[in-house]
């Protein structure tokens, strides 16, 4: 461990046993200020301090978060990028990397080192990957808040401090990931989401047109349907289905609406179409559901 200026500090933490059955573990984290080339930092312990010669291949993932000025990374995976303040730049496992900031204006950044099944879960599922490390997340609030975090917590070393750090990983992932989707987007198409969604949420018991409404909002379908899913999780048909799957719940639980009253109301094709549905999102029949909701009542 070492503080610089008192501003700049990193330290590496001890990972035990049972850190790693947790799935995700911290190895390192710290705020560096301003550093420039040709002015190596030996403090690191192998193999985290490099020459930019030679470059380095880590056994765990990396995130480097710049919040001032910038400089260049390099990795065998997305080849040379330029970073600048606003990037987060993602380290990962057995992959050569080299990264320093401009030598006119030396750069401020975050960074964690981590390991765990985790990360890897996420790169499996291609939420983060090698060829496209750089992310730009801006200088998103909520990023700062969850290094800023991180850093406190290693600072104090509370009890349990492993999995607290897992947890500030997780956040930094997460809100990382959601600001680059949100600046993707754009404040103007983020605004004709929600006009989507309230319109969907309000026809919950009524078929609704995609189409129309896509061209509603000067969007062609295809376009309409990329936006919304990468807003929300999910196509507009199926957010609309899993509305109409929740109402369904409703009135099992609250009505004595036989299944076709129910097929009918919320405009399935048949009562039959509806039982399918229903049970390929929910695991079980709607007589089941409500067999299960009912015992929960309290007796008369």
């Amino acid at each position: 461990m070492r503080r610089h200026a008192q501003q700049e500090y990193f330290r590496y933490l001890p990972v035990s046993k049972r850190d790693r059955r947790w799935d995700l573990y911290v190895t390192g984290t710290g705020r560096i200020v301003r550093a420039t080339p040709g002015d190596p930092d030996a403090g690191h312990p192998e193999p985290y301090y490099y020459v930019w010669e030679n470059g380095r291949a880590l056994s765990e993932f990396g995130a480097l978060f710049v919040t001032e000025d910038g400089g260049e990374f390099e990795s065998e995976a997305s080849g040379k990028k330029t970073v600048t303040a606003g990037n987060v730049v993602l380290l990962f496992p057995n992959v050569w990397h080299r990264y320093r900031p401009s030598k006119n204006t030396g750069w401020t950044y975050y960074w964690t080192h981590f390991g765990g099944g985790y990360a890897k879960y996420l790169t499996d599922r291609w939420f983060i990957s090698p060829k496209t490390p750089v992310l730009e997340t801006g200088l998103d609030e909520t990023v700062f808040h969850a290094y800023r975090c991180l850093l406190d917590r290693v600072r104090c070393d509370p009890p349990g401090l492993q999995q607290l750090a897992a947890a500030n990983v997780m956040e930094i992932l997460g809100a990382s990931l959601a600001a680059v989707r949100s600046r993707r987007s754009g404040t103007e198409l983020d605004g004709l989401v929600r006009r989507a969604m309230r319109h969907i949420e309000q026809a919950t018991e009524d078929l609704v047109d995609m189409n129309r409404l896509a061209v509603s909002l000067d969007l062609s379908y295809d376009r309409f349907r990329h936006i919304f899913k990468e807003h929300t999780g999910l196509a507009p048909y199926q957010y609309h289905l899993q509305l109409r799957i929740n109402r369904a719940k409703e009135l099992l639980a609250e009505t004595n609406m036989s299944i076709k009253e129910l097929a009918t109301a919320l405009k399935f094709e048949s009562p039959y179409h509806f039982s399918t549905i229903f049970k390929k999102k929910t695991g079980m029949s709607p007589t089941q559901w409500r067999g299960r909701s009912e015992t929960g009542k309290p007796k008369n």
